[in-house]
Order: C-alpha cells, then sequence, then structure tokens
C-alpha cells in the first residue's frame, strides 16, 4: 500500500501541470481502470477500458521505481492495450493512461506497481549420490530490495511432467541444495521469483523443459585397507549401489595426486594391491561407474606401508638393554597402524619370551631390571591391523649383548705424600672382578694404569705436584661394567678436618659442625653413606672458613654414616674425618612437651600422657651423643616446670614418665632450646635478579634460629634497614620492593631468643632496567601483562635485542627454570638424571623441581629437557608446583571437562591437574572447543600461566 500512496503524489503533481490552462478537462472521461501485468521475460502488457466518451486517443505513461512518469506511447481510441517492451529485469513500474481529444486532456488512471524481475544463470551440479547444488543470479542494477522478494526453485523427474515447488529461499541467497534424491537419477530444475507485489512466472532457464542434471552413483561405504603381507595391501568395501558396472581403485603415494592401479567387476568388494613398497604412505580410495556416469569417491583411507628393516641393541648398561629398530624412506611417516612385539630369552634357556608390545609408531625400547654381566637375545615382528604379523627381525635366532657388570661404587683420591696418591673404591662392590685403573697420559688418552683383584685401593707413584686424572671399571672375560666418573687429584696434601659431630638431628635436618685450624683450604666436600645402600655418596659442598653443614634430604627410619674433607682447587684433598653412624627417627613421643621463656625462666608444660607413672623425669643433654642428665623428678600427675636456663649452651630436653612396677618408660617428644646467639648465615650470590624483583638466597650455618632478618641499604653512605622476616630454616627471600636499574647492598641476620647474630657477608646487586620487548604485536597482547611482569620478576629474558619470540617453542627444561625461579625454590644442584647432568645449564633447576616433587623422570631414568613441552605436562608440573607453594587448589570432578571435545585426549595423570586449573582459571581452552592438551606451547601460553599461578598465590 506504501508503494501506491507514494505513487499517486507524483501522478497528481504530473495532472496537474499536464492540464494546467485547459478549461474544457471535464469535458472528456477516465478509464475506468488500467492493468498492468507481464507479459513474457521481455514485456509488459497495459491494457484498459476504451469506452471513455469523446476521447479521440489515448496516452500512456510510465514511471520506472521511484522516477517521474514519462509518456512511452499515444494510441487511437479504439484501442484498448499497448506492450511494453523496453523494460529492464530488476525495476518496478507503474503505468497510467488518460484520454485526450485534440488539446483537451482527461484525468488519468493508474496501474498497481508491476515488479519485474527473474533469476538468470541458473546452473545445477551434483555433488553427491544424493545431492544437486543450484546457482543463480540476480542483475546487479536490481533496485528490488532483497527483503522484498524470495526465489522460488522447482522440480521434476525425468518421464514426469509433473513440476513440484521444492523450496523457496530469501532473495538474499543465490544457491540452494536439493538433498535426499536417488542416486543415478536425472532430474530437472527451473526458478523464478515471487515479489511482496507480483507473483512472476518467468523461470529461469526460459523453458517448459528446464535444465536436468544426474546424480552420481552412490560411494561405497565402510572401506578399509589391511596389510595382508609385505607385498600386498587388500581394500574391501560395502557395495551399497544399484546401478555400478564395476569399482575403480585409486591410490596416492606420499603427497602425489590419485591415480588409477585397478578396477573390479559389479557387486564386487575387494582389491588386492600387490605393487607397494615399503617405506611408503598410501592413501586409497574406491570409486563406482558404469557406461554413462561417474560415481562418488569413497572416504579415504591411509596405509603407512612399513616394515622394520633393522634392528639392533643399541646401548647396554648393568641392568637395562636398549633396543632399537628402523624403518625406510625419509621418516615423513609414521607406522601408526602396527605394533612391534618383543621376545626375549637369557643365554643358557631355550625359552623365547614376549616382553613388551610398542604403542604404534615407537622405534625404540629400554629393558630394565635385567641381571648384570648377563647374555640377553632379542628378536621383535610387527602385527599390523587386521592381524597380519611379520617374520621375525632380525631372524628367529635373534641378537645378542651381555649387560654391564655392576659397579655402584665411590671413587676418590688423595695425595698421601708428594709423590704418591692413594685412590679408593668400595672392595665389596667390585666383587670378585677384575678392578681395571686407567690413567690420562700426556696425549690426552686413558690407558691403563693397573689391574686388580680383591682390593679397594691403590697407591700411585706420581711427580710431586703434578695433576692426575683417573678413571675405573670391573672386567669379568669379554664383559665390563661402565666407567666411573673421573676425578682429578694433584699430588699435594692437606691437614685432616677435625672434631667432625653430628651436632643435632631435628626433623628432615641433620646438622654437621667440625673445626679446621688452617685456612688453606678452598672449601669442603660432604660424604654419606646411607646403610641401605652401603656405597659413599657425595651430597654437598661448604666454602672456605664455613665449619657446618646442613643434610636437608634425609629419611626417617635410615641409619647415616657422614665423612668430611678439605678440599682446595677441586684436585687437592685431605684425608677424610667420618662420624659414627646415626638412625633418624622422628617417631612421635607418647607426650607433647611444650616450651617458653618468661623474664629468664624456661617453662615447660606437658599433657599428662601416662596413666601409670610413679612420677617424671625432666632432663636434657647438650648434643646428640651426650648422656641424658636429669634436671628435676616431679611426683605423678604434675605437668609443669620451670628453671633458669644457663648462657651459651644447646639443650635438648625431653620429660620421662618412669614407672617401678611393672618397669616401664615413655617420653614425650624432644625440645631443642638455645641460649647462643646463632651462627651467622652465608648470604650468596643472588641468581635471579629483575627490574623489580631480587631473590635472595643463604647458607644456613646455625641450628639454633627462630627466623632469619634480611636488611638492605640503597646506597654506601646509608644504613641498612629491615626489609623483611623468614622463619627458622627458610633460605629464601624475595624482596619485591625493588625499583628498576638500581644498586642494593644486602645482609642476613639469623636471631633467637639470645639475640641477633653477627651479619653475614654483603652482597651488592644491581637491578635490571625496565625490557620493552618489539615483538610483543597485537597478536600477543592476551600475554603482554604476563611477559611484562615475568621479566620485571627475573623469571624470564629477551634475546638480548629487544625480542622475545612468544611464538616459540619453550622445551621442557625451559618451563622448569620458570616454575623454579618463579616460586623462588631454594636451588639443589645434588642429583643428576641420564639426560640431566651437572654440566647440563638447567641442572640445577631440573633438580631443585625433583626435589620438591614436581617432576619425575621417566621409567628409563630421563627427564627429555630439550623437547617441546606439551600443553598437559604444562598443566601438570603447574598443578604439582602450587601444591609445593602451599596452595591445594580445590579439585572438582572430572566432568567439567566435558564439554571440550578432545577430553579424552588427556593423559590420565594430568586429568585432575588440568580440572583443577581450568575451575582455576589459570588455564583455557585454545579454540574450537578444544583444550590442546597434546599441543606443544609456545612461550606466550607458557608465561601466561605461570603468570596466573603468581596471581592465584597472591589471593
Amino acid at each position: 500500500m506504501k508503494k501506491v500512496i507514494f505513487a499517486i503524489i507524483p501522478i497528481v503533481a504530473v495532472a496537474v501541470l499536464m492540464f494546467s490552462g485547459v478549461s474544457n478537462a471535464d469535458t472528456i472521461g477516465t478509464p475506468s481502470y488500467v492493468n498492468a501485468f507481464v507479459y513474457n521475460n521481455s514485456s509488459i502488457k497495459v491494457t484498459w477500458d476504451n469506452n471513455v466518451a469523446g476521447a479521440t486517443r489515448f496516452t500512456i505513461q510510465r514511471k520506472t521505481d521511484s522516477g517521474n512518469f514519462v509518456t512511452i506511447a499515444t494510441v487511437s481510441a479504439n484501442v484498448s492495450s499497448y506492450t511494453d517492451t523496453s523494460i529492464s529485469n530488476g525495476h518496478t513500474y507503474v503505468y497510467r493512461v488518460f484520454a485526450t481529444k485534440g488539446s483537451e486532456l482527461g484525468a488519468p488512471r493508474e496501474s498497481y506497481p508491476v515488479e519485474f524481475l527473474y533469476p538468470t544463470g541458473l546452473t545445477v551440479k551434483a555433488i553427491s549420490d544424493s545431492e544437486v547444488e543450484l546457482k543463480w543470479t540476480y542483475p546487479a542494477s536490481n533496485k528490488i530490495p532483497e527483503s522484498s522478494f524470495q526465489t522460488v526453485i522447482e522440480r521434476r523427474t525425468a518421464g514426469s511432467n509433473t513440476w513440484q515447488t521444492i523450496a523457496s529461499v530469501p532473495g538474499s541467497e543465490d544457491s540452494y541444495t536439493d538433498k535426499g534424491l536417488s542416486e543415478a537419477t536425472r532430474y530437472y530444475y527451473r526458478i523464478r521469483a515471487v515479489t511482496l507485489a507480483s507473483s512472476v512466472y518467468l523461470y529461469s532457464p526460459y523453458s517448459s523443459s528446464g535444465q536436468y542434471v544426474t546424480t552420481f552413483l552412490k560411494a561405497p561405504r565402510n572401506v578399509k585397507a589391511e596389510i595382508t603381507s609385505t607385498s600386498s595391501v587388500k581394500i574391501s568395501w560395502e557395495d551399497v549401489s544399484s546401478n555400478e558396472s564395476g569399482y575403480r581403485i585409486e591410490r596416492k603415494t606420499g603427497n602425489g595426486s590419485f591415480v588409477r592401479i585397478g578396477s573390479t567387476k559389479a557387486n564386487e568388494t575387494t582389491f588386492t594391491d600387490r605393487s607397494v613398497q615399503n617405506g611408503q604412505l598410501y592413501t586409497y580410495r574406491v570409486v563406482p561407474f558404469n557406461a554413462s556416469l561417474s560415481g562418488v569417491e569413497s572416504e579415504e583411507v591411509i596405509v603407512p606401508f612399513l616394515f622394520p628393516v633393522s634392528f639392533q641393541i643399541k646401548e647396554t648398561y648393568s641392568t637395562q638393554l636398549v633396543l632399537s629398530w628402523k624403518y625406510p624412506g625419509d621418516s615423513y611417516i609414521s607406522p601408526t597402524n602396527s605394533v612391534v612385539i618383543i621376545e626375549r630369552r637369557e643365554a643358557g634357556s631355550s625359552k623365547w619370551e614376549e616382553i613388551h608390545t610398542t604403542r604404534p609408531g615407537e622405534t625404540e625400547y629400554t629393558d630394565n631390571d635385567l641381571t648384570p654381566g648377563t647374555r640377553y637375545y632379542y628378536r621383535i615382528k610387527a602385527r599390523y591391523d587386521g592381524g597380519f604379523t611379520t617374520e621375525y627381525l632380525p631372524s628367529a635366532t635373534g641378537v645378542s649383548a651381555y649387560t654391564k657388570l655392576s659397579f655402584e661404587t665411590h671413587f676418590y683420591g688423595r695425595a698421601i705424600s708428594s709423590t704418591e696418591i692413594l685412590l679408593e673404591w668400595s672392595k665389596e662392590a667390585a666383587d670378585k672382578n677384575t678392578i681395571v685403573i686407567e690413567k690420562l697420559d700426556e696425549g690426552g688418552n686413558f690407558t691403563t694404569l693397573t689391574t686388580l683383584t680383591n682390593a679397594g685401593s691403590y697407591i700411585d707413584k706420581v711427580s710431586s705436584g703434578s695433576l692426575n686424572v683417573y678413571r675405573m671399571k670391573l672386567r669379568s672375560g669379554s664383559v665390563e661394567s661402565e666407567y666411573t666418573p673421573e676425578i682429578y687429584v694433584t699430588a699435594e696434601q692437606l691437614p685432616k678436618v677435625q672434631n667432625l659431630e653430628i651436632k643435632s638431628i631435628v626433623p628432615n635436618r641433620v646438622y654437621l659442625a667440625w673445626e679446621y685450624d688452617r685456612a688453606v683450604e678452598s672449601g669442603f666436600e660432604i660424604w654419606r653413606m646411607a646403610k641401605s645402600e652401603g656405597i659413599w655418596k657425595h651430597i654437598g659442598n661448604v666454602g672456605s672458613g664455613m665449619y657446618v653443614y646442613s643434610d636437608e634430604n634425609i629419611t626417617d627410619g635410615e641409619t647415616y654414616t657422614y665423612q668430611v674433607r678439605a678440599v682446595k682447587n677441586n684436585t687437592i684433598f685431605s684425608e677424610f674425618a667420618a662420624t659414627g653412624p646415626i638412625r633418624i627417627s622422628f617417631e612421635k613421643g607418647a607426650g607433647n612437651l611444650e616450651v617458653s621463656l618468661i623474664d629468664g625462666l624456661l617453662y615447660l608444660g606437658w599433657d599428662d600422657f601416662s596413666d601409670m607413672e610413679d612420677n617424671y623425669v625432666v632432663e636434657y643433654k647438650t648434643s646428640m651423643n651426650d648422656a641424658w642428665i636429669i634436671l628435676e623428678k616431679l611426683p605423678k600427675n604434675v605437668t609443669m616446670y620451670k628453671f633458669v636456663p644457663a648462657r651459651d649452651v644447646d639443650y635438648i630436653i625431653r620429660v620421662r614418665a618412669e614407672t617401678k612396677e611393672p618397669a616401664t618408660e615413655t617420653y614425650t617428644n624432644e625440645v631443642f632450646y638455645t641460649t647462643k646467639i646463632p651462627a651467622a648465615p652465608n648470604l650468596l650470590n643472588p641468581t635471579i635478579v629483575g627490574s623489580e624483583r631480587v631473590v635472595l638466597t643463604w647458607s644456613d650455618l646455625s641450628d639454633n634460629e627462630d627466623e632469619f632478618r634480611i636488611y638492605r641499604k640503597g646506597n654506601a653512605g646509608d644504613g641498612f634497614e629491615l626489609v623483611g622476616r623468614v622463619d627458622r630454616n627458610v633460605i629464601v627471600f624475595s624482596d619485591n620492593t625493588v625499583e628498576p636499574n638500581r644498586s642494593y647492598t644486602y645482609i642476613v641476620k639469623s636471631k633467637n631468643a639470645a639475640g641477633e647474630s653477627f651479619p653475614s657477608n654483603e652482597i651488592t646487586v644491581r637491578t635490571q632496567p625496565v625490557t620493552v620487548y618489539n615483538d610483543i604485536s597485537s597478536g600477543f597482547a592476551w600475554a603482554a601483562d604476563a611477559i611484562n611482569t615475568l621479566t620485571s620478576m627475573g623469571v624470564i629474558h629477551g634475546d638480548g635485542k629487544g625480542n622475545f619470540n612468544p611464538s616459540g617453542k619453550i622445551t621442557r627444561a625451559e618451563f622448569i627454570k620458570m616454575l623454579v625461579t618463579t616460586l623462588a625454590l631454594p636451588e639443589t644442584s645434588v642429583g643428576s638424571f641420564r639426560d640431566v647432568t651437572p654440566n647440563d645449564w638447567f641442572h640445577r633447576y631440573v633438580m631443585t623441581a625433583y626435589r620438591y616433587k614436581i617432576i619425575e623422570p621417566d621409567e628409563n631414568g630421563m627427564f627429555h629437557p630439550y623437547d617441546p613441552i606439551t600443553r598437559e605436562d604444562i598443566v601438570y608440573y603447574s598443578s604439582r608446583a602450587l601444591k609445593t607453594a602451599g596452595l591445594n587448589l580445590i579439585q572438582p570432578p572430572l566432568y567439567i571437562l566435558y564439554q571440550f571435545k578432545d577430553y579424552d585426549e588427556i593423559a590420565s595423570y594430568a586429568q585432575s591437574a588440568f580440572a583443577q586449573l581450568y575451575s582455576a582459571g589459570i588455564v583455557g581452552g585454545i579454540g574450537g572447543n578444544k583444550l590442546g592438551p597434546k599441543n606443544t606451547a609456545n612461550r606466550a601460553e607458557a608465561a601466561t600461566i605461570v603468570y596466573r599461578i603468581t596471581k592465584a598465590l597472591e589471593r
């Protein structure tokens, strides 16, 4: 109705203009109707009532879209229609007609609008056995709004003359897919436009038959390809077409193109490819065909055609043999369709034992828990999907190797004179085997120095002051052990450590103390032997002038013996001084004793922990090896005692419940209390320095502190000010109040009730300037805060040229360093894995993470530090790190991860961690409704997760 109203306004205006000044306009009548309709695809027909009195001619005018009326024709009075052939597709037309007599004009009569629109360029294409795609266009100059028309789609089947409307789509669309059709069937299509103002039967194509297309033959289903021998692949399928005359089998090699390799007759459902070669990746598909039609290609099936071609025992150890095998080709494919079955037999036995079936794609296996010095035989065979199994490789008899002899021993040396070096090892570990000692000669090669049996030491005659390098191994027949680590010994003597003692034992720590008269050493080595192991192990070092050591890696119930020697320049050693064995026991006492110093009196209080005591005995001792001294015997049921402690005394106090009949004793826990001022700590050079954080670490040289106090000054003339405190036994402090690019000097003091210690040594550090990275583009804006914050904390660093490389891969070792330095964990250099040695830059970070139970080596003793880390391992290690830091996240149910498409790809060990960190907002998805557990993470992702960990710890 709006179009008609808007059309009347210009018509009236034009009529007023056209008929102005004519005095006899009312003497001619007006046609009673004017009709306009589409006549064909190139014309509109206009008709009117020509029974108008006085008319001698009729004038026909036309308005296009929103334009003005223009005269397009005049006809005589006896004519009542006109065909307009000057129209264009995609426009709205309104017509009007009025009568004329000479110069007189009658009033005009208008038609309803005619929307002249039809689609063109219809194309139809079969895209499957049941689908046809239609596409069309409308004129680029179309003025009819897309919201004002639809495209009607009609279809008929070959052999039928009945057209059916199958769809109407909005004018904004230019394609349609007809689905649910029958295979190998011819269909005819035509389309037309229907507007709001008119229903025009102008079809595309402009013919009565329409445009036809034939659907494809149905593709076979359930196509499979199975290896059936080392020279053939069997392809099978389900025949679902009823019109094929045969099937064409096509194959693609690697990234090449599909080529035909064979065909079958109708209804056949198998084909065997005998032209395959080992080391290729094949892709197969099956296509139906007949004389006139092609079919839809089946789904593709991929077959890695790979068989192992070599097998070897790659590495030998005392209790392990590493097996490896190879496949041909350029390793661009993996044998994901097969597993390797490994069999083993021991020399002297004819029985083969199946010991392992690999996962698809593996090419190495480590056989563990073997007997040292034993010969083992191995053979492998590959089994493929479908059941085919190859012959044994390298043969049915296999390949053999000996495990190495076990030789777990200490090996150290020292000068016992200016020309003699004493080498020592475990005689028990060598057993009855031949001991081979080798020495580095002047040409830089190790040569045999001597061979021994039934010995635990050897004296080498050397030149005074010479540096000598040794290593040793065992030999039994043709079987040998691994070499010991090399040792470097200079022919120079050092005095022996004096008065070594175990000073005290508290849960998780053993304190050692000793004396040394001459300041000629550069440090001391501490060695320990656990009774359960029976060999000496080097567990730590302290610097020159430091005569105490705290062993914090002890096990309840174990018995330890310690020995300490002086060291100079890492090659000159004194004789060892040793302690006696001490059993570690943290068993809880029967009662609970508490002590408190008030106004110079030490108050003792305990629960009445015995029901049958005759009296309670308060007793103490001043060192681990002293006898207990009775302070007081108290009547039964008394639970408090006080006394004045002596100055400069270490007290180990307990309360004993004494019963005479029957003769029994029970005890409270032992409480350590000291009136000695604690020893000053040794402040170490900081390894974590950022622009806004400095992490300090120190050696705890006292066993009686209550806390440590950290002092700082900013300028040389300033005094030290207290900036922090930490509890006893804590040896790390993070100073987060520093400013960028400034120098600060620190000292640390230990403190207890007796007062503060002397200050530690001073350490001066300069904070880093603020780093601005050049490559944190808008694509990594989401990670900018994380990257900048961790940089300011000294956790991450760029390449020195202003770049961070946010999209680069991050290795497992690099991520562990991020965790350890973020949490400022006390670093340790004790320990190693097979692929993490003290020579590696990441050694101390990995060993620290291992000590704090963040990581574990795999079953082969490996950590794989250089491998890119996966998201699931980042999540797993982050969860364990949070627990180490004292934050126990809520464990949500695993089903919160079910919303992600790939939740079932998360390894079992990481599932709970993923749920925890996802629930806490520390980790999210990667897009596409996926978590990406197996994806390798980039540096920006890793930084963001670690940054969110810091935020979680701040809550």
